[in-house]
């Protein structure tokens, strides 16, 4: 008798090798199905903020839909859009904009900070390049590098370093194949920032050692706003203007408005890349979704006194879960300067043969509290977990993470 298959048999393409499903995207997932289970779980993974969105961008959505503002926009949007985003970009690097200030025709509106990054990958990346990328890392950085063909090279930190790489490492990953460092400061998933100081050595680095002379800079600001005080925020190019012509600045509304759903991202980059970034978005997804465009036209001209209650609460947030997490002894916590993740080393904590997997799986499946695994971060011993949500079920949720940290 003949063997029949359920479906057709065929290879996915060559590049998807070895790349890795989003691990947040995927444990969000289990979440919402098990609370649909009517299960009692507490999601300490969720990396998008609890907030409302604005009132004046919600209203701004609706007069668009009521002017039919709802036709195609310009690959790189809308024209209005890019000029405020120039303007807050700008201001954010005054040594910048005050010899060689950028034009609305160096920005490119995307559907969310994840597809700038993804169009700068593919304009800058051939096969065989490296890529730097300090670790831990957020999880798409290596698995975007891989799509390009290029490859990923780490550099480690430590939480007795606040996760900062120094200059004399910086320096001593440098390889005639170097083609691209990665920062992100305030950083998913450990909320470190780096100061002026730090960035404006790790710019010189760049800018005086030889063969480092054609290496870019992507610098990830997407969390520019949540800032805790005691390292203000610096947008990399405010340290480092003589890399004016090699750094790519992404940011967005996701977090810092709450606007995750809305897919507005944008970068700022030297105007022969950004024309290479707006080809390939022109034949990928085009301009994005005009009316979240109308959106986050009010969304930037609101004061930065509208979101300053937001800030506060993310504070009182993170000093909650300090607190909480300091009964239990032997964890490594380094305190966020920024972002609304705690990355937590659970080495003392884990039994032999435990990863940071099926570490997550037990504090699910027995105390019914979702953390995110460190190891697609590049932290096998880690977890992280996310202090966006409302006080209540946060204190409950760091409560029973160490009720069963305590009961190992």
């Amino acid at each position: 008798m003949s063997q029949h298959t359920s479906g057709p048999q065929f290879q996915l393409a060559h590049r998807l090798d070895g790349v890795s499903e989003s691990a947040t995207l995927k444990l969000n997932a289990a979440v919402q199905a098990m609370k649909a289970q009517g299960v009692d779980v507490i999601n300490l993974t969720a990396g998008e903020p609890d907030f409302n969105v604005p009132a004046a961008a919600k209203k701004a959505v609706l007069q668009a839909v009521e002017q039919n503002r709802s036709k195609y926009t310009p690959a790189a949007g809308i024209l209005e859009l890019r000029n405020l985003i120039v303007q807050k970009t700008n201001a954010q690097q005054p040594s910048v904009s005050d010899k060689n200030p950028w034009k609305a025709t160096d920005v490119v509106v995307t559907n969310g900070g994840k597809q700038a990054i993804f169009n700068a990958f593919l304009a800058l990346l051939n096969p065989g390049d490296e890529v730097l990328v300090p670790s831990p890392y957020w999880l798409s950085y290596p698995e975007m590098i891989k799509l390009t063909g290029a490859k990923a090279v780490f550099i480690p930190t430590t939480v007795e370093n606040e996760f900062k790489i120094t200059p004399a490492q910086l320096k001593a990953a440098l390889t005639p194949r170097t083609r691209l460092l990665i920062v992100n400061s305030p950083s998913n998933p450990t909320g470190m920032v780096y100061s002026k100081a730090e960035f404006t050595a790790l710019g010189r680095v760049l800018s005086e050692t030889a063969g480092a002379e054609g290496v870019w800079v992507l610098s990830d600001e997407i969390y520019d706003r949540i800032n805790f005080g005691r390292i203000p925020f610096c947008s990399f190019l405010e340290s480092s203007p003589q890399l004016h012509d090699r750094t790519v600045t992404v940011n967005g509304l996701s977090k810092s408005a709450a606007m995750t759903g809305w897919r507005v991202g944008w970068s700022v980059a030297p105007s022969g890349l950004t024309q290479g970034m707006i080809t390939l978005q022109g034949q990928s997804t085009s301009g994005i979704n005009s009316l979240a465009q109308a959106a986050s036209v009010a969304a930037l001209q609101l004061p930065e006194s509208d979101f300053a209650e937001q800030i506060a609460t993310y504070r009182r947030r993170r000093d909650l879960t300090l607190e909480i997490l300091g009964k239990a002894g032997k964890l490594e916590v380094a305190a966020p300067e920024g972002a609304f993740y705690v990355f937590i080393g659970v080495k003392g904590y884990l039994k032999a043969g435990e990863d940071s997997f099926s570490f997550a799986e037990a504090v699910l499946e027995k105390s019914k509290v979702a953390v995110v695994p460190g190891a697609p971060f590049g932290a096998p011993e880690f977890i992280r977990i996310s202090f966006a949500l409302e006080e209540k079920a946060l204190r409950a949720g760091c409560e029973r993470l160490v009720e069963f940290l305590l009961s190992r």
